[in-house]
């Protein structure tokens, strides 16, 4: 009888105490990065080796469907707004409406969250960040574009000369590529579900400037399987580096750039090529004149020229508003997650790269007495 008594409570306690519980593990997280290191160890790789691995048995994207079902909930809850039964109902549910939205975030700062405040992956490669000359940003360019000349020659293109991605066995690559880069560095050590390409790439991705995204409440790995194939590799990477719980959009990237240079798929090997030169040109573009800018882009070979070109076309047509929101809401989301760059934090993917390159330039001086960050690629 007292139980019953006090049920019609329970509600509006338990929601309150769910955020409560994830404002705390969220603040005490940035307080104390040694907290959020140990649970980026010992608690997170649980959600992926249990929510990821069940939802994970399902071809398609479970958070797809719970998204559209969302928003047809939402738009019938606005419309019974009208209604004299539809506010009756709404009354008389309030309590358990107001559960969902905290239990989003409480699931949101366990599984995501918390590990943006976790050590940085470059604690587990052994580099150290730096501020970097021009001069190492062009030799970084450089030894980028002589990979690239090699891969070029490597991969399968369509009649109009553009990238063609292999599709068999993608997934299992990137899954692998993910568990070779764990054996070799660690930082990685979890279940890696097969990443899912949403059947709303193109309405909801594309529209919205969105290459991939991961989904922390069904723990899914999402690429947008529309954009140009050069691209999708590193993405599907990138999501995965998010399913280990490295949070932070450089990191992901050079997570993904380090996975998808050493794969055993020629096709992973190009896209990390591709997007790391892209990243590259554009923080180069801002240090060098015009003229030697041109210079530099003259020695990448034929093939990566169409496929920029290519990939340059596709986006554009998907410019405007809808894009622009997006992308103001992404940078907004980033900034509230202590990645003070938005998002051109993806861009300081850089960084990460001069450092891991300048540190094994060193390991190669030590050993063949070259200093060169060209000449470990070159040589090494």
């Amino acid at each position: 009888m007292a139980i019953s008594r006090y049920s019609r409570y329970l509600g509006w306690i338990v929601a309150p105490l769910m955020v409560l519980a994830g404002l705390v593990l969220l603040m005490g997280s940035r307080r104390s990065p040694d907290f959020s290191t140990w649970y980026a160890i010992y608690i997170y790789p649980i959600f992926p080796r249990t929510v990821g691995w069940f939802w994970g048995l399902f071809p398609f994207s479970v958070f797809e469907i719970l998204l559209l079902c969302s928003v047809l909930c939402l738009l019938i809850g606005v419309m019974s707004l009208f209604r004299r039964t539809g506010r009756a109902w709404l009354k008389a549910h309030a309590k358990i409406l107001l559960c969902i939205p905290s239990a989003i975030f409480l699931g949101f700062v366990l599984t995501a969250g918390i590990n943006y405040n976790r050590e940085s992956y470059a604690y587990h490669i052994g580099i150290n960040v730096q501020d970097s000359s021009v001069d190492e940003l062009v030799q970084l360019y450089l030894l980028l574009a002589e990979r690239a000349v090699v891969l070029a020659d490597q991969i399968k293109t369509d009649d109009n000369g553009h990238f063609l991605l292999n599709r068999d066995g993608i997934h299992e690559y990137a899954r692998q590529s993910m568990r070779d880069l764990n054996n070799l560095y660690g930082g990685l050590h979890t279940y890696f579900p097969q990443a899912k390409a949403p059947t709303t790439s193109r309405l909801l991705l594309s529209n919205f400037n969105i290459a991939g995204f991961f989904s922390p409440w069904t723990m899914e790995a999402h690429y947008n399987s529309d954009m140009p194939g050069q691209s999708i590799p590193f993405v599907i990477t990138h999501e995965l580096a998010h399913v280990a719980g490295h949070m932070r959009e450089d990191e992901a990237n050079f997570i993904a750039y380090l996975a998808s240079r050493n794969s055993a798929h020629i096709d992973f090997r190009y896209s990390a090529v591709y997007v790391a030169l892209s990243y590259v040109l554009n923080a180069l573009r801002g240090n060098i004149n015009a003229e030697r800018y041109s210079e530099l882009i003259s020695l990448l070979p034929d093939q990566l020229l169409r496929d920029f070109a290519f990939a340059r076309a596709y986006w554009h047509q998907f410019e405007g508003p809808v894009a622009d929101m997006a992308t103001r809401a992404n940078d907004t989301y980033l900034r509230l997650n202590r990645q003070e760059d938005g998002v051109q934090s993806y861009g300081r993917m850089v960084d990460l790269l001069l450092a891991y390159y300048r540190s094994k330039a060193r390991e190669n001086a030590n050993s063949r007495g070259l200093f060169s960050i060209v000449s470990y690629f070159l040589y090494g």
